[in-house]
């Protein structure tokens, strides 16, 4: 499959700050801002029973062809979803919400803060009910969240759970 230049499609970038660090989630979408912020409120408030205290800090929007993100304002700047501050050894815990289009591209949430990895790093569902309901929701989003395609992803029916090199290597640093 060839590849799509990053700026294929409008990109909302979501910058929050959980167990001591600051993490950025990258949401493809055409919607408005607000609409934007209605749907994240509505994803992290049914992931709040799973997370750590999660607090949304800023979200920047750059229109497909453009990779300058201008800041704008979602109603949600601020908002904080979860409890308990976490452990330090939680630091790169987090919950993989996966997707694949019909051009048979990947969309991938990663949302650092998790609480817990379960029994074998994968929530299917049912397992988890703020899991579920959170991927309930990118589910029922339907066109609003899109993919490197363009086109709208099928979200898996499970939730993986892990922890990110990246922070490990961070951690140990």
């Amino acid at each position: 499959m060839a590849p799509l230049s990053p700026d294929n499609t409008p990109r909302f970038r979501v910058s929050y700050f959980t167990v001591g660090f600051h993490h950025t989630l990258e949401v493809r979408s055409h919607i408005s801002p607000s609409a934007l912020g209605t749907l994240l409120d509505s994803f992290w408030t049914a992931l709040a029973g799973a997370i750590r205290q999660t607090t949304v800090e800023d979200i920047s929007y750059a229109p497909s062809g453009s990779s300058v993100f201008n800041p704008v304002t979602t109603g949600i700047e601020g908002n904080i979803y979860g409890t308990g501050a976490g452990d330090p050894s939680e630091t790169a815990w987090f919950y993989g919400f996966v997707g694949r289009t019909s051009g048979g591209r990947r969309a991938r949430w990663f949302i650092y803060g998790a609480g817990n990895q379960g029994h074998d790093y994968r929530f299917v569902a049912g397992e988890s009910t703020s899991l579920s309901d959170a991927r309930d929701i990118l589910a029922a989003a339907g066109t609003d969240i899109r993919a490197i395609d363009d086109l709208t992803p099928t979200w898996k029916t499970y939730i993986n759970a892990g922890t990110a090199r990246h922070w490990v290597k961070v951690l140990r640093s």
